[in-house]
C-alpha cells in the first residue's frame, strides 16, 4: 500500500475501531451492564478518536491541519488509555472507591449527559464489568486505545513522509 493510501486508510480504520467499540459498549449496556463513570469517560475519549480520525481525512489537502487533527486524535486515545488504566486498577483492587461516587454525580450533571443520557449517564460500579473472552472490558478498552493511537501515529508519519517526498520534486 502506498503511503498516500495508508495516510487515508489508517484514520478510517481507527474511526471504524472507535465506532465499533462504542457500538459494543452500547450493546452491553442494553444487555444490562450499566456504565460506570470511567466507562463514560472512555466513551468520550473514543468519540474524540472517532471525530478527529474522520476530520483528518477531510483535511488531507492541508498538511498542517491534518497533522494537528491527527495529533488531537492521538491525544484523545492517550487520555482514554489513562482512564482505561485507572479502570483496570480498580477492577484489580475492588475495595477502592468507584461507582456512584462524586465523579458520577459530576458526569451526570454535564450538559452532554442531559442531551444523550442513553450514552453518557453513569449508573454502574467500576468493579462490576463484564468479561469478554476471559478479560474484563477495561483491558479490551485499553487495547483499543493503543490500537487507534498507533494507527493515527502511523498515518501522521505517512502524511509527513509523503508530503516531504512531494515537496522534494
Amino acid at each position: 500500500m502506498s503511503r498516500e493510501r495508508a495516510a487515508t486508510a489508517l484514520p478510517l480504520l481507527a474511526a471504524a475501531a472507535a465506532l465499533g467499540t462504542l457500538g459494543g459498549a452500547l450493546w452491553l449496556q442494553r444487555k444490562g451492564f450499566a456504565p460506570c463513570p470511567l466507562c463514560i469517560l472512555q466513551r468520550m475519549a473514543y468519540l474524540g478518536v472517532l471525530v478527529f480520525a474522520l476530520s483528518a481525512n477531510s483535511l488531507v489537502r492541508s498538511r498542517l491541519a491534518s497533522q494537528v487533527v491527527l495529533s488531537l486524535g492521538v491525544l484523545s486515545g492517550l487520555v482514554g488509555l489513562g482512564f482505561a488504566a485507572r479502570h483496570i486498577w480498580l477492577v484489580l483492587h475492588p475495595g477502592q472507591l468507584c461507582g456512584l461516587d462524586p465523579l458520577a454525580a459530576v458526569i451526570n450533571h454535564w450538559q452532554v449527559t442531559q442531551w444523550a443520557p442513553w450514552m453518557f449517564r453513569a449508573d454502574g460500579l467500576c468493579a462490576d464489568t463484564p468479561s469478554v473472552f476471559g478479560l474484563a472490558l477495561p483491558f479490551w478498552s485499553a487495547a483499543g486505545f493503543v490500537l487507534t493511537s498507533v494507527l493515527l501515529l502511523v498515518a501522521m508519519r505517512c502524511r509527513t513522509s509523503s508530503s516531504t517526498r512531494a515537496d522534494s520534486w
